[in-house]
Formats: C-alpha cells, sequence, structure tokens
C-alpha cells in the first residue's frame, strides 16, 4: 500500500498545534485544520497555565524557529515549510482507505487577507464588524464579521492601507489526501443554562470559570479588572461552586479532573492579586491530583474559605450583589452569604466536532470523547486504523497531559513510516 505524503490533523489548541509542529520539524508535510479563525483553542482564554503559570499563550518553539518558548503569533506556524494551515475551516467528508484518506474540507470566505493585514486598527476604528480576536492571534490578521456589518465598512475597504480586504469572497472546497488523520478537537465548557440553582445567564453576576479567566487578563475586556459585570461595580467577595454538571447522573457521570485545579489557580490569583477580595469555594471534594495539591495549600495559606456543602439558592440582593444560601455538611447548618461574582466550575464536556469526527471515521466514543480502539493496550492515542487522537478530544487533560500525548501521536505515525 502506498501511503500518501500528508498528515491532517483536525483542531488547533495545544494538542493539535504540538503535534503539527513534531511532525512538521521531523519532515512529515502536515494540513492543520482549525474551524476558528485563529489557532490556540481554549487556551486563548485560559489566561495563566498551570503547573507553571505562564502565560497561556506561551508555546514550545519549533526547531524551524529556535527558541525555547514563543506565543502562538511567533510560532512560525505560516512560514513553516512542511506545515500548511486552514483556518476558519472544516471538515466535510472523509473517504478513501486507512493510509489514504481522501478528506473533502470546506474553507470559509477569507475576508480578509493575513498575509497582507498589518494590524494597523484603521479598519476597527471605522466599523465594528472588523475584530481582533486576540493580541495573539495566528494568523495575525483582523476578521470580518458579515453579521456586524455596518454603514462603515465600505469606507473601511476603501481605507485599508495594504487592500487586505475583500467583502467578495467566497467559501471554497478542497480535496487532500492523507495517510494519517489526527482528532484534537479539544473541550468546550459547559454552559449550565436550564439549572435552576443557579439562574445562569438570568443574573449576570453568575460567571463560568473560563468567563472569569477572560476577567482576570490584562487582554481581556475589563483589562484585568475585577468587576461585577451587571453594573460594573467593585467585587470585593468571590464565591465559586465545583462539581457544577461534573459527578452528576443527569448531565455528565464523570469527574471533569481538572476544573478543582481550574478553581484554585483562579482562587489563588484572586487572594494574592486583587487586594481586598475575599474568595470562598464550595465543594464536595477536592480533587487536586499530583502535583497540582500546592495550589490547595496556596489558596489556604492565602485566607480562601473552603466550605463543603452545597449551593441551596442564588438571588439577587437589594444592594445589587448577590444573595447565596449555602448548605454546610460539615457544621450541619445553612450559611447565608452576600457576595459580588459567583463563578460556576462546570464540566469540561466533548466538543461537537469530536462526535462529528467519530461518526464520518467510524472511531468509538466514551462519554461523547474518542476512546482509543484498544483500552487494554496502553496506545490511548490510536483510535482506529493510521487514526489517532490526543489531549482533550480523549477526555480532560491538563496542558503537559495533552502535549504529551501530542508526541505519542507523531512517534506513532513516525514509527509507521520506516
Amino acid at each position: 500500500m502506498i501511503l500518501s505524503d500528508k498528515v491532517l490533523i483536525i483542531g488547533g489548541g495545544v494538542a493539535g498545534l504540538t503535534a503539527a509542529i513534531e511532525l512538521a520539524d521531523s519532515g512529515v508535510k502536515t494540513v492543520l485544520v482549525e474551524r476558528q479563525h485563529t489557532v490556540g483553542g481554549n487556551a486563548l482564554d485560559l489566561y495563566k497555565a498551570f503547573p507553571t503559570d505562564d502565560c497561556f499563550y506561551c508555546f514550545e518553539a519549533s526547531r524551524f524557529r529556535p527558541g525555547i518558548r514563543k506565543c502562538f503569533y511567533r510560532s512560525a506556524l505560516l512560514d513553516h515549510p512542511n506545515l500548511e494551515l486552514r483556518t476558519n475551516t472544516t471538515v466535510e467528508a472523509v473517504a478513501g482507505s486507512p493510509g489514504n484518506f481522501e478528506v473533502t474540507l470546506m474553507v470559509g470566505p477569507q475576508y480578509v487577507d493575513p498575509m497582507r493585514c498589518i494590524m494597523c486598527g484603521l479598519c476597527q476604528k471605522l466599523s465594528s464588524a472588523f475584530v481582533l480576536i486576540s493580541p495573539q492571534c495566528q494568523p495575525q490578521a483582523v476578521v470580518y464579521v458579515p453579521d456586524q456589518a455596518d454603514d462603515n465598512v465600505k469606507e473601511a475597504v476603501e481605507k485599508c492601507p495594504t487592500k487586505a480586504i475583500n467583502l467578495e469572497a467566497q467559501p471554497t472546497e478542497e480535496v487532500i489526501r492523507a495517510s494519517d488523520i489526527v482528532v484534537a478537537t479539544g473541550y468546550h465548557e459547559m454552559k449550565p443554562v436550564g439549572m435552576e440553582e443557579y439562574h445562569y445567564e438570568e443574573l449576570p453576576d453568575v460567571v463560568t470559570q473560563l468567563e472569569l479567566a477572560r476577567m482576570l487578563d490584562p487582554n481581556g475586556e475589563t483589562s484585568g479588572q475585577l468587576v461585577r459585570p451587571s453594573d460594573g461595580g467593585p467585587v470585593k467577595h468571590v464565591m465559586m461552586v465545583q462539581c457544577v454538571g461534573s459527578r452528576d447522573e443527569n448531565y455528565y457521570p464523570y469527574c471533569s479532573k481538572i476544573c478543582c485545579v481550574f478553581a484554585l489557580k483562579h482562587a489563588d490569583i484572586i487572594a494574592q492579586e486583587r487586594e481586598g477580595v475575599q474568595v470562598s469555594v464550595v465543594y464536595m471534594d477536592i480533587r487536586t491530583y499530583d502535583r497540582h495539591e500546592r495550589y490547595y495549600r496556596k489558596s489556604r495559606r492565602a485566607g480562601v474559605n473552603f466550605i463543603r456543602g452545597r449551593v441551596q439558592t442564588v438571588s439577587k440582593a437589594k444592594d445589587g450583589g448577590l444573595e447565596v444560601i449555602v448548605y454546610d455538611s460539615l457544621l450541619d447548618r445553612y450559611l447565608k452569604f452576600r457576595v459580588d461574582l459567583f463563578v460556576l466550575s462546570t464540566a469540561l464536556e466533548p466538543s461537537a466536532e469530536s462526535n462529528e469526527m467519530a461518526q464520518m471515521l467510524g472511531i468509538r466514543t466514551s462519554n461523547g470523547f474518542v476512546a482509543s480502539l484498544d483500552p487494554t493496550s496502553g496506545d490511548e492515542v490510536i483510535v482506529g486504523d493510521h487514526v489517532y487522537a490526543c489531549g482533550t478530544a480523549l477526555g480532560p487533560a491538563e496542558v503537559p497531559e495533552s502535549v504529551t500525548q501530542a508526541r505519542a501521536v507523531a512517534l506513532k505515525i513516525l514509527q509507521g513510516r520506516k
């Protein structure tokens, strides 16, 4: 059987990027497909990374552009001779046979040419239809959002100094052949709409951990200021609640594994970097596996208040904050709190793309995540014949674990080419 030259990687988060760079650096022609307009995935919203507490944009450098670590936008993805990046692109169909897949890609319209855009900001000043997703976006270019088009769009097109904007751009279809397919479709943070006890989306000061991370990020909408979404008022008390949707037969029966560390990382940041802000955490169990126990100990030393029990009600307080009633199972009594921000540590749920790819490729799933071909073999990254998966496409995982799996995938593919 003659293998096609290229490897297709679906998903441009940390795992997909790692696998792509490892293969491209090893001389393998690689196509990286990302549904969004920029790579980075959930990492673009996570602010600081555990266990290193680095900026989450930090990514291990390619051997093509040597260095220790680089931001996404310095990672040379667009310049690597062995790597083709397709953003705003989806996989529409997979045909052919293992080792010689025929994959149909739908490439969205490229309204702004990333090779011409110099991110001068002129179009953004003229029209809200032009958006910079992140200062560290890759490709380095603004994005045009047709649904936000206004009367100033044409002026922005005319005044673009590099003529990078083409509002007449159309989607295109592309067919590629690939010897191997890597599923790195990541996860979504569950949005707990409909969980009556929390009133998420009904009360603006009830947010999720990813939404809190964007608030803490200096590049975020609030420039790192911790304020109430409802009125912009100062936050003096933050309460977090764990296992929202996780370990719950009505939603997801599994433990999402890293939610506790997410919460404690944010609790540490608030307690140590936001003067005068009190933090409370309501939990059933704190699961800080491996080396992450240090976050729990640091949080306790920093004065974070841990309450073992369950939240009973959340309601709007008369002064504009929130009133929360918690049953404390250790004290066997109900406690009332007045808080400014209520943060839900929600389940990590499989992405819709994971289910789509599983159906296209005929591979197994478990709890909605991609499942190993043979769970007893120890080769968890092998999910089919010439089909692999890594990162949170396989289930909840931290960044170092995702990187290790991505490297294992690259090694398996390289071994198959000897």
